[in-house]
This record gives C-alpha cells, structure tokens and sequence, in this order.
C-alpha cells in the first residue's frame, strides 16, 4: 500500500479532518495534500520522524477496546493491542514501511519488489511486520488465489508471544488462501504435555479463516518459514541471545529454488475437502470398509451427527451410493460396539434447534419440528443400564467438530455453517483421543452421568418445546391468514 493511500485510509477510519492532521504534523495542508496525492514523500532523513509523529496523532484518537477491528479493510492481518503505545508502535512500522516501498519504487523503479531482502529483530517488530507484510500482499492482490507453505510452530510456545496474537480479521478471502503446514508428529505430543495447548481448537479456528491442509513429514524440516509461493518467503531464526529474527526475502529465483527444495521433501498430505475424500475413495472403496472394520474406541460430538439416520432418509441425498451404503455401516459399527460417546449439550440443542443430521460426504439431513423426536428415540435401543460409562454429556465451549478416534488413528471433521464446505484432517495416531480425553475428563467438563431418566427427561423437555414453538407459529400463521 502507498504511503498516500495508507495516510488516507487511516483519516478515514479516525474520522479526522485532513487540516487537523496536517497541523498535527506541523504541515501545511497544501504539503500535505501533495504527500496523499503521491506528489512528494518527505525526505529520506524525516522518514522515521514523520511516522512516529502520524502514529501518534492516529493512536490517540483510535485505542480504544477492540480498535483493531477497525483497520480491518487495510490490516486484514492484525492482533489486538494491549494499549496506546502498542498500536502506535505498529502504526510507525506500518506508515515507515509504505514509506521505503515508495522510496525503492520512485528511486529504482522496482514495481515489483522483487529482489528485496529485509530482516526484523525482536519479538514486537516481528509481530508488527509479520501483519504489515502480509496484509500489503492480501490487500493488493484481493481476490488472487494464494499458496502458503507454513512450519511455523503453532503447537508449541517458541512463537507463542507473536502466533497466538495474530488473527485474520476476514473470512471473505478464506476459499482464496490455501494455507499448507507442516506439522511433525511429535511436536503434537510436545504440545499437549509441554504447553497445554488445544490442538483440535487451533485446527478448526484456522480453517475458519483460510483453506488449511496439514502435511506430515517424515524427516524434520530444519527451517521454520512462511512461504507465500512467488511472492515472499520469511525465514524464522534466533539470536545467540536468544532474540528472535525474521528475515524477509523477496528474490523470485531464490523464492522458485526454495520452494523446489520443500516439494522434493517426504510429505504426505493428511486433510481433504468434500470433493477429494469422495475421489479418494472412489479411487480405493476400501478406505472406508478399512475404518468401518476397525473398533472405534471414542466419538466426541461437537456438532449434530447423524449417527441415527436410515437408508431411506438417505435417498434424497446427492450423494454416490458406495458413500452412503459405507457410512451407513460405519455409523451402525459405532452404535452397536462399545464405542464411548462424548455430545456436547450445544450439540444435542442444535439439532433440536436446526433439524440437521450432518452425514459426513453426504451433507445435512434435514428434519421438520414435528419428526425431531422420533429421530432421537432411535437411540433409545443403544441405551442400557450402563449407558453412564458409554455416553458422556460434556457441558462446555468446544470447537465446532466431530472427531473418531480408533487405536492408532484419529479423524477430525468440520463442515461450515452453511453446510456446504467440508474438511477432513486424519492422524495415525493417537494422540488426539488421548489429548480430547484427558482436557474433557480432567477439566471437569463432563455435565452429569447419562442415564435412561436423563434421556427420558431431554426427550420430554425438547418435546414440550416443539408443541409450543409449533402452537406460535400456528398463532402467528392465523394472524396473517386473518
């Protein structure tokens, strides 16, 4: 973004007129108006002046709770600031930054930035920077298709005081950025015992904001980088000291070799959409005769399965028939063996709420009001005397997914609200169970022991709310007909 255009933006979101801001910056409005226009840029030595000085007009008026929502349009990359000075900081490193690419472009006549190498020292620069540069490339190629490579370490805590901070503030752009991490298995189980961080969380937040696929490899990648292909490559290191840096290379040779060099590394890919687990089990049906085979040891249900669905409601699904014939089995395999059940109640609500039965590959079942109770009764055949330690109803804010977690195997599943985009991350391993479980059991999570009464008494209580939910809208039905 130039430097005019990111002055004007930030006039805009401040609400401040251009007179006060240039008397601000002990300017005339004519020099300043030059400076917007892109007629001049202040000289090479009062760079670093004028942006602190514009950093701190701006922070005043705009710190507020939250102030980082507002510069969504030109940081779609950004955190939330502690305080005054925070924001300011990151405003000078961002006004300071529009300000070198102006100067290369009027200087060397580089439009394309393409040979640049820049490095960042210290945790609060990183972070700034971080968001300035990838931001300036988000919003000038909007609606451009873009590859990221990623070994940034999300699941332990050498980042922790940069990654856990930043956010993407759009998910317009989510099907536009295809983001690919690769994870090694151990640092999962480093993350768990070491940091205590939610993995199943921070892989369904992300694919909230971008198209996310995990690649496992086989031999540790002795490089920690964030690769956007063709356009820049940040290469993550520290200092004797311990002080991190971030180097920042825009060189497109050196940008194609690097990425050769990742493509010829032992990786195998472990998400799919929609769209590609259906090819990959067209390709070999035996995939899913493989999972339906296999003893399924825990489901946890954060969102409405539909574990109960029949053969006929699955007819008017467009879906290949081998999916569902093989899902259908699958489904029945985990109701009749000794599978443990973890449902959260916003789960269970929500199908009482929206009558959807999500069929993995197959898409949302839908059910009127009036045909929700009966579906749910057919749970009653799996219910017995010991149905307290084979379901377990868990009272708390978990992340929108279901996960199957057989020995030596886990499947995390998430679809959008929109029932329509679905993804498909699988781990031979299993460290997602043992993880899900233990913060499940260990943070006390778990609501109540199940039993025939409680499900009775759910029943009766959700039954008693679609006759009135029904009686309204017969009110409300009358009244227009009247």
């Amino acid at each position: 973004m130039k430097t005019g255009v990111l002055l004007e933006e930030l006039i805009y979101i401040s609400h401040a007129s251009k007179t006060d801001f240039a008397l601000s910056m002990n300017m005339t409005p004519s020099g300043l108006s030059k400076i917007l226009k892109g007629g001049r840029l202040p000289f090479l030595k009062e760079k670093r002046a004028f942006s602190k000085m514009a950093a701190g007009y701006f922070a005043e008026i705009l710190y507020d709770d939250f102030c980082y929502l507002k510069f969504e349009r030109i940081f779609p990359v950004l955190y939330d600031f502690s305080s005054k000075y925070e924001l300011e900081m990151f405003l000078s490193n961002a006004i300071e930054y529009a300000f070198d690419k102006d100067f290369d472009e009027e200087n060397n006549g580089s439009l394309g930035y393409s040979d640049r190498e820049a490095s960042f020292l210290g945790k609060k620069t990183i972070l700034n920077m971080f968001c300035v540069l990838v931001s300036d490339y988000l919003t000038r190629e909007e609606g451009v298709p873009m590859e990221l490579y990623s070994t940034l370490p999300w699941f332990d805590k050498i980042y922790g005081d940069i990654l856990s901070r930043i956010k993407l503030l759009t998910s317009k752009r989510q099907k536009d950025i295809l983001l690919n991490q690769f994870v090694e298995p151990h640092s999962i189980d480093e993350a768990d015992k070491n940091y205590d961080i939610d993995v199943v969380s921070t892989i369904v937040n992300c694919q909230k904001s971008v198209d996310l696929n995990l690649w496992q490899v086989k031999k540790e990648i002795n490089s920690t980088f964030f690769l956007l292909r063709g356009r820049f490559l940040m290469l993550f290191s520290f200092q004797i000291d311990g002080t991190p840096l971030m180097t920042f290379i825009t060189h497109r040779g050196y940008l194609t070799s690097f990425y050769n060099s990742l493509m010829k590394r032992e990786a195998k890919k472990v998400s799919y959409n929609g769209i590609e687990a259906r090819k990959a089990l067209k390709a070999d049906p035996d995939l899913l005769s493989k999972l339906i085979d296999r003893k399924i040891d825990a489901v946890y249900n954060f969102i409405s399965i539909g574990y109960l669905i029949t053969e006929q409601e699955l007819e008017r699904a467009r879906s290949e028939e081998y999916v569902k014939k093989s899902l259908l089995s699958l489904f029945r395999n985990i109701l009749d063996k000794d599978t443990i059940f973890y449902v959260t109640i916003d789960a269970m609500l929500g199908f009482c709420a929206t009558g959807k039965a999500i069929v993995p590959l197959v898409g949302a079942i839908d059910f009127p009001s009036k045909e929700r109770i009966s579906y749910l009764t057919r749970f009653n055949v799996s219910i017995n005397e010991q149905s307290s330690d084979k379901i377990r109803v868990v009272n708390s804010e978990l992340p929108k997914a279901a996960v199957l977690c057989s020995k030596g195997f886990s499947l995390i599943y998430m679809i959008d609200s929109k029932y329509e985009s679905e993804k498909i991350h699988y781990f031979e391993s299993d460290l997602i169970n043992d993880i899900l479980k233990k913060e499940i059991d260990g943070d006390g999570m778990i609501l109540m022991d199940f039993s025939l009464d409680l499900w009775e008494n759910y029943l009766d209580e959700m039954s008693g709310s679609f006759v009135m939910a029904d009686f309204e809208m017969g009110e409300e039905s009358d009244e227009m007909d009247f």
